[in-house]
């Protein structure tokens, strides 16, 4: 039995040398992908400047490199490559250009490169370093906080600048705001005015003033504007709950009464027209602040409470003041 296998083990001993033979041989025609060089530190530079840089890819295998995808991380990296093809021994370019329009910090572009190269298809290269800003606007943005229609001009009023880098080719074209409560003016050295408009509407404001530059890659620059919008007059809280109405003690809340305006206005306390509530104004400064007593007679109330007390003001736009004021009867 054992003579019978000696000879073939021997020849499958030698099938399989010849085979491992055969690969190792570089004869056998395999491409092989190289490149010295994978990563490029471009340092820092300004935004809006254009990075260039070409790599090597080699095939040092014996049979032709095919490049069969070449991937870019970002539209703002175009790659091309001298070649598809490339023979044994020979090299070809990949050639990266990383537009910085529009970027600024710390960056890395990456390029993926598949070959026919079955031991390593796929090759990364990419462009590292640092975008400056081409402008610096301080502050970023202009935060108005709590205004109201009669606020001076000066607080209506905030400053911004813009300083342009130690480049020629940026200069500002416009700076202006799409909102008609805002106004945009220069005042020289790159600052600029933005001053808020008195008929402002109530509420919480957000708008923007936009910077736009004339030459260079340099992308607009947005400053944002917020503010609270109040009115003169206003009574806080601006609603009254009494939450649930039972038993026969009266229930009182008090409510504070602000006037912002620069001026005194007269107060005219209109009696209300549910039978259940009372209403008292006490001004503690006058003609500017007071405080509202609103009461309730639980025996009186017919219902679930929803009512109107309303203050006439001699203040010229807003007039008249109203206070909601509610509350439940317990469920029978």
């Amino acid at each position: 039995m054992s003579s019978k296998l000696g000879p073939i083990l021997a020849v499958l001993l030698f099938a399989l040398g010849v085979s491992f033979a055969h690969a190792a041989d570089p004869s056998s025609g395999a491409p092989v992908a190289k490149a010295p060089e994978t990563s490029f530190q471009f340092g820092s530079v300004p935004q809006g400047t254009k990075v260039v840089h070409d790599f090597d890819i080699r095939n040092e295998g014996n049979a032709e490199l095919l490049i069969q995808r070449v991937t870019a991380s970002c539209g703002c990296t175009a790659t091309t490559v001298s070649s598809r093809t490339i023979a044994p021994g020979g090299v070809e370019k990949l050639h990266m250009e990383f537009d910085t329009a529009g970027f600024s910090g710390s960056k890395t572009k990456t390029v993926e490169v598949v070959t026919n190269d079955a031991e390593r298809p796929e090759l990364v290269f990419s462009l590292k370093g640092v975008v400056e800003p081409g402008v610096s606007v301080e502050p970023t943005r202009l935060e108005f906080g709590e205004i109201v229609p009669s606020s001076s001009p000066s607080d209506r009023r905030k400053q911004f600048s813009v300083q342009l880098k130690a480049r020629t080719d940026i200069s500002v074209a416009s700076v202006k705001s799409y909102s008609p409560h805002v106004s945009v003016s220069p005042v020289g050295n790159g600052t600029y005015v933005v001053e808020l408009s008195p008929d402002i509407p109530r509420g919480e404001f957000r708008d923007r003033v936009i910077v736009e530059f004339e030459a260079g890659k340099i992308q607009p620059v947005n400053v944002p504007v917020t503010a609270s919008v109040r009115r003169d007059l206003r009574l806080v809280p601006g609603t009254v709950s009494f939450g649930v109405i039972q038993g026969t003690t009266p229930i009182e809340r008090r409510v504070k009464l602000e006037n912002s305006s620069n001026r005194p206005i007269t107060f005219n306390l209109l009696s209300p027209k549910d039978p259940a509530i009372t209403a008292s104004l006490v001004e503690v400064q006058e003609g500017k602040r007071g405080v509202l007593v609103i009461k309730v007679d639980p025996t009186k109330v017919k219902g679930d409470l929803k009512a109107l007390v309303e203050i006439e003001t001699s203040h010229p736009s807003e007039g008249r003041l109203s206070l909601n004021v509610f509350g439940v009867q317990p469920p029978k």
